[in-house]
C-alpha cells in the first residue's frame, strides 16, 4: 500500500494505513493530517469490541512524540465516538458523565461491559489524572481478582496505570501517588474483609504495590529529566 495513491477513504483504509508496518510514522501522521476532514466524516460504520481492541493495539503512544500522539488522540476520539454512537464533540462530556457516575454508584448499569472497557482504554491513554484514578478505583472495586488486576495495571506494556505515566505529559506527582495508593489499599482491605484474599496477601500485595508505584514515579521523573535535557540541548 502506498499512501500517496490512496483515493477512497473508508474505515478499512484508515485501519490498514495505521496498522501497516511498511508505512513510516511520519507518513501515517501526514495521512491523517491530509485526510482529517474525510476521516472525521466516516460515521456510517459500527465498531465492534473486537475492532476497537484491535485498533488500540495498533495505535501505540510514543514517548517524546507529542505531535504524533496528538494525532493519535484525535483518531482515538473519533473511533470511540463511533463505538459509542455519539458525536466526536460529545466524547469529553460523555466521559465526564461516566466518571461522575462511577464516584456515586458501585456498579454502572447503563453501559454494557464492553463499552465501559472501551472508555477505560481511552481514559488510560488520554484521560486526566482524576479520570484515571476514578477508573482505577472502579476497576479494582468490581474486579473478580483484585490481585491479578493490580499486577496487570501496575506493570508496563499492559495499557494500565504504569503505561499512563510513562509519557512525560502525564506526571506522577506526590498527591496523585498518594491517591493511587489509597485507592489500592482501600480495595485490598475490602477484598480481605469479603474473604477474597487473606490478611497475608493483603499485606504482601499492599507492600508490593507501594514499591511499584514509587518505581513508576521515579521512572516518570527520569523520563521528564531526559525530556528536559533534550529540550535544552536542542
Amino acid at each position: 500500500m502506498e499512501v500517496a495513491r490512496i483515493e477512497t477513504i473508508d474505515f478499512d483504509t484508515v485501519y490498514k494505513v495505521l496498522s501497516s508496518r511498511k508505512i513510516s510514522e511520519a507518513q501515517k501522521t501526514q495521512f491523517i493530517r491530509n485526510n482529517s476532514a474525510k476521516i472525521r466524516n466516516i460515521v456510517e460504520f459500527q465498531i465492534t469490541s473486537a475492532d476497537f481492541n484491535r485498533l488500540m493495539e495498533q495505535r501505540p503512544l510514543k514517548k517524546f512524540k507529542p505531535l504524533k500522539n496528538s494525532f493519535t488522540k484525535y483518531g482515538d476520539k473519533i473511533i470511540l465516538a463511533k463505538s459509542m454512537g455519539v458525536e466526536t464533540s460529545e466524547i469529553p462530556d460523555y466521559i465526564r458523565n461516566v466518571n461522575d457516575a462511577m464516584k456515586s454508584v458501585n456498579k454502572l448499569t447503563f453501559l454494557p461491559a464492553d463499552k465501559l472497557e472501551q472508555i477505560k482504554q481511552y481514559v488510560y491513554r488520554h484521560g486526566n489524572k482524576d479520570e484515571l484514578t476514578t477508573f482505577l478505583d472502579y476497576e479494582l472495586k468490581n474486579s473478580a481478582d483484585v490481585i491479578k488486576t493490580l499486577y496487570r495495571t501496575l506493570e508496563y506494556h499492559t495499557g494500565g496505570v504504569a503505561d499512563y505515566f510513562i509519557r512525560p505529559i502525564h506526571r506522577l506527582d506526590n498527591n496523585t501517588l498518594i491517591r493511587i495508593y489509597n485507592i489500592i489499599d482501600k480495595n485490598l482491605s475490602a477484598a480481605r474483609e469479603n474473604g477474597k484474599i487473606s490478611a497475608e496477601q493483603n499485606d504482601e500485595i499492599a507492600r508490593w504495590a507501594l514499591v511499584q508505584i514509587y518505581k513508576i514515579q521515579n521512572n516518570n521523573k527520569f523520563i521528564n529529566a531526559v525530556k528536559t535535557a533534550k529540550t535544552l540541548n536542542g
